[in-house]
């Protein structure tokens, strides 16, 4: 995958970013993330380039891991 000036690890946090809002994640409604895989993977990133983003976005402070295999949105 490339991107115009982005790296696919870019374009990968963004999408993940993006599923999250449209399935309306916020700090009090974690998603599962078998809900955003798919559309991740159809979109044409790897497992490892999601699991990756995710990771980067904990860092990042962007997202949190709530349990049973969901994330939230923190800001």
């Amino acid at each position: 995958m490339t991107g115009q000036g982005k790296s696919d690890h870019q374009r990968c946090k963004e999408a993940v970013l993006k599923e999250l809002a449209t399935m309306g994640a916020t700090l009090d409604k974690p998603i599962d993330l078998y809900l955003i895989g798919p559309t991740l993977v159809l979109a044409g990133f790897t497992e490892q380039q999601i699991v990756n983003a995710l990771d980067s976005l904990v860092y990042d402070k962007r997202i949190e891991y709530a349990g049973g295999n969901r994330v939230r949105l923190t800001r």
